[in-house]
């Protein structure tokens, strides 16, 4: 290794550029893939707690509970809905929040016919 005209000095400072330049092309893909599975995991955890939220005040609605409130834990994360009355007797509107475990916030609007049963619209 003293001798820097032979073949081994050459061969390894070529290898460990070689090495280099793949670890410095790979590294960022796979920061970048590992945030974007992150991202999408939270979107998704996200839209179903908002989706559970729905249900739960569907269903709250229509068995006729007591108060115009609610919320439940999940393992995952936590959803709380508001009922209030519209201009139109039939018609709810419900204010949804849900809080993933890692502090994402997403809220949405949902107007529910109680005669169709069913959704009228959907904000987020």
């Amino acid at each position: 290794m003293y001798y820097s005209k032979g073949f081994i000095y050459p061969a390894v400072l070529f290898t460990f550029a070689l090495v280099m330049l793949i670890v410095n092309f790979t590294a960022p893909q796979f920061v970048s893939r590992h945030m974007f599975e992150k991202e999408t995991k939270e979107y998704y955890t996200g839209e179903n707690l908002l989706q559970n939220g729905a249900l739960l005040s569907i269903r709250h609605i229509l068995e006729h509970r007591p108060g115009r409130k609610g919320s439940q834990q999940f393992q995952y994360g936590h959803v709380s809905y508001d009922i209030r009355k519209t201009t139109i007797k039939e018609q709810q509107e419900i204010t949804l929040k849900a809080i993933t475990e890692s502090g994402t916030e997403k809220n949405a609007q949902l107007l529910f016919d109680q005669n169709q049963k069913k959704l009228l619209s959907w904000t987020e």
